[in-house]
């Protein structure tokens, strides 16, 4: 409190009259017939004097008195007073009287917070320690006083103790900035964090104390020096309390209890003791299970839904999951804010436990508006096409993650995120506010590099996947290396209809030169083609897809083909116009197209080079792919492929220009690229008409990444390889690798590394455990 405001009070005491104040008393009079009052002056006009960075309008809402009103010296002076000091802005106020009826409110202004800067935090984000104050509201632009300080102090004590960093110190030292503003500067000091010497479980019965301590994310002090599960959490703490009581309700014993939790802490705070007192009770079984309330589901479908049964031993995870499932049912239905309570009628004495579930369904939600924020390109017809929860329609959970899985789905968005707030007023409506993160829908590249499946490398690329927003894409490439110089150009309109048949039509110039690959057959190709194909949605997992080609290929011979190749050339002539029609079917549950983490793929596929075609041929393929989430930041993917290539009519096997080949970073790790299967006459692998190949990873982001984001890393096993045709097909001949891969979704494209061990391998395979490309993800 200043001096001047202390001075202005005696004043007021003395006198009788508000701290500043020297306004002279006048006779009752009556103002536009308002009541009689002692004295005063009717205001016709306040002038606030003083304020820089408070607006003038803030302090007149503020002020008690308005223009016309009568002000009565004393009385009004301290309501004036009052109100301005109450509102944390001001240091000082006075109130004086200018001319006749003229009101002028002097005012100084605390100094405003205008920095804060954090500095010694290591162990803690500078975000999240800001995060803390503002929520003490402790922010730029905040008025500052003196108490602030000890605010600060308290609120980043409180955080680094929760943390575990008892020895921490803060030191706050405040600079005055120009336009009244100061400077907070923080410096931290941390000190080590206080780890756990000791965990000691009192009152178990039913499991011992090893059991249960392995439970805990807390542990007592490890050697491991990465490990930070010995140090102080509170937080961490709590929820070990919470696994304990989740362990021991979800095997019978409901009445379980935490007694007492008991934390002490060495002198020199870096060595804390733990003692959790529980109380297991007994156990209980489940004598019946009931359901109630109206609803327009059968009761049988709903009973259905309730896994749990009488005789069990009660389980609180079972119980929770039977009621979250008919809560998702009634969601299907419409009822957004439904209610199912489970209510426990516990018997002690005959230690059972009855249970009925309470169904309160409320009214049938519908959804009122569908708003996208977030996006700064794209249109918002191109988000709201994906949408399949709509506008006007009845509210589905099912519908509006199926909304949100789509939408991430697409190759320009890196986040998705769906709120629905109720429509204030109303108690079946809601909105669905929907919140999209974009990601980089284009990159244009030009580069050298090597690749270990192609040698020196000349790349130009350019790749937009969101043309101005309208969600389609074009792709130019132009690619040099050792074996294969092509250039490419394709564009796809995922709408090309209204109902979501898509359009992708390409061009294509390829030249390869196998004569320095030491692992393939040598051979010339110069390569022209074109293609334009559909994709028509079957339903919402399932597409349909159709195509046409044509490709003219001109081969040539080098000083170390082998005679395989050469006789082809002698007997069907060295150039091929082939016309290919494409046939495929896809069922894609996953819920992205690029690292996925839940969700299924199946694709069938047909290639024909149809009657007209210099060589006719067909093939066929399945592939499948698998993910299943086993935490929020570990994914297990499998995949199979099997390809089969046959000829017809006065064919019998593939083209050599056109079969499978196996090895390397996109087929089978550990093994040079396309050095696996038949070998020709000069020992090189000549590919074959028949290839299967399968893939085990253990996915997650790379340590210390909180968000996968564009890294990942997996530890995988491969296995599979090419035969001469399907008569040919051996398991015993299977190829296998094991290792570590890493994989970056990078500016200039997706660049895969891995590191890979190979096993059953045989004499004379060509092995390489180091590999790595830039181009789609295997």
């Amino acid at each position: 409190m200043s001096r001047t405001f202390i001075t202005s009070l005696g004043l007021l005491f003395l006198l009788g009259l508000p701290a500043g104040s020297v306004i002279a008393q006048e006779p009752v009079s009556r103002v536009d017939g308002g009541a009689t009052k002692p004295g005063g002056f009717v205001v016709s006009d306040i002038v606030i004097e003083g304020n820089e960075r408070i607006d003038l309008g803030t302090i007149l809402n503020y002020l008690p008195i308005r223009n016309r009103d009568r002000f009565v010296p004393g009385e009004d002076s301290a309501r004036v007073l009052r109100a301005l000091y109450e509102t944390g802005l001001f240091s000082d106020v006075v109130v004086k009287r200018r001319g006749t009826n003229i009101l002028v409110v002097k005012v100084v202004e605390r100094p405003a917070i205008g920095s804060i800067s954090i500095n010694g935090n290591k162990k803690i984000d500078t975000e999240e320690l800001t995060k803390s104050l503002r929520q003490a509201d402790i922010a730029l632009g905040r008025v500052y006083n003196r108490s602030i300080l000890e605010t600060v102090e308290r609120e980043l004590r409180r955080v680094y103790f929760s943390s575990g960093n008892y020895g921490s110190e803060i030191d706050i030292n405040v600079e005055k900035l120009e336009r009244n503003r100061v400077a907070l500067d923080i410096t931290i000091t941390e000190g080590a964090v206080a780890r756990i010497e000791h965990i000691n479980i009192v009152g178990n019965e039913s499991f011992d104390e090893k059991t249960l301590l392995n439970l805990l994310q807390s542990s007592e002090k490890k050697i491991n020096p990465f490990s930070s599960a010995d140090e102080y959490s509170q937080v961490k703490l709590a929820a070990d309390i919470e696994t304990l009581r989740s362990y021991y309700q979800d095997r019978g014993y409901i009445r379980f209890e935490v007694d007492s939790t008991q934390v002490s802490i060495s002198q020199d705070k870096r060595d804390i003791f733990i003692v959790i007192n529980i109380r297991e009770g007994e156990r209980y079984r489940l004598r019946g299970i009931e359901l109630e309330g109206e609803v327009d589901i059968p009761r049988e479908e709903l009973l259905s839904l309730i896994t749990v049964k009488e005789g069990d031993v009660f389980a609180r995870k079972d119980i929770v999951s039977s009621s979250n499932a008919i809560n998702d049912r009634l969601g299907q239905d419409g009822y957004a804010f439904a209610d199912v309570d489970v209510l426990p009628d516990i018997n002690d004495e005959s230690r059972d436990v009855g249970l009925t579930f309470v169904i309160s369904p409320g009214k049938r939600v519908y959804v009122r508006r569908i708003t996208f924020t977030g996006q700064y390109k794209t249109r918002d017809e191109v988000l709201r096409r994906e949408m399949r929860q709509l506008e006007g329609s009845r509210f589905s959970p099912a519908l509006v993650n199926r909304s949100r899985i789509r939408l991430q789905r697409l190759a320009f968005m890196q986040g998705v995120s769906i709120r629905t707030p109720r429509v204030p007023g109303t108690d079946d409506q809601v909105d669905l506010e929907i919140t999209v993160q974009e990601g980089q829908s284009g990159s244009f590249s030009a580069g050298l590099g090597y690749g270990s499946d192609g040698g020196a490398t000349v790349n130009l690329a350019f790749q937009q996947d969101n043309l101005f927003g309208t969600g389609e894409s074009l792709q130019f490439s132009f690619d040099n290396s050792d074996t294969v110089r092509q250039l490419s150009l394709s564009f796809q309109n995922p709408y090309f209809t209204d109902d979501g048949i898509s359009r992708t039509v390409g061009a294509f110039i390829r030249e390869t030169d196998t004569s320095d690959q030491d692992s393939t057959s040598r051979y010339l190709a110069s390569t022209r083609g074109a293609s334009v194909r559909f994709g028509v949605p079957l339903s919402e997992f399932s597409t349909f897809r159709i195509g046409l080609g044509y490709e003219r290929t001109e081969l040539g011979t080098t000083t170390e083909s082998s005679d395989e190749v050469v006789n082809f050339l002698e007997e069907e002539g060295d150039t091929f116009n082939i016309y290919d029609l494409n046939l495929g079917f896809t069922y894609d549950t996953r819920n992205r197209t690029v690292f996925a983490t839940d969700g299924t793929a199946h694709r069938l596929s047909l290639e024909a080079a149809i009657p007209g075609s210099d060589y006719t041929y067909y093939k066929l393929g399945y592939s499948f792919e698998f993910f299943q989430a086993l935490t929020d930041r570990y994914t297990l993917s499998s995949t199979l492929r099997v390809d089969s290539g046959y000829g017809y009519g006065d064919f019998d096997n593939l083209p050599f220009f056109n079969r499978y080949f196996a090895g390397g970073v996109r087929t089978l790790r550990g093994y040079d690229t396309g050095s696996l299967g038949p070998r020709d006459s000069k020992d090189n692998a000549a590919g074959g008409d028949y290839r299967t190949l399968g893939t085990v990873e253990v996915i997650f982001p790379p340590p210390f990444v909180e968000e996968p984001g564009a890294t990942r890393l997996s530890l995988f096993t491969d296995f599979g390889n090419v035969f001469e045709d399907t008569n040919a097909f051996d398991v015993d001949e299977f190829r296998g690798s094991y290792g570590v891969a890493f994989v970056w979704l990078s500016p200039v494209g997706p660049l895969t590394f891995s590191l890979s061990n190979p096993y059953n391998d045989q004499e004379g395979d060509e092995k390489q455990q180091f590999q790595f490309t830039i181009g789609s993800i295997f």
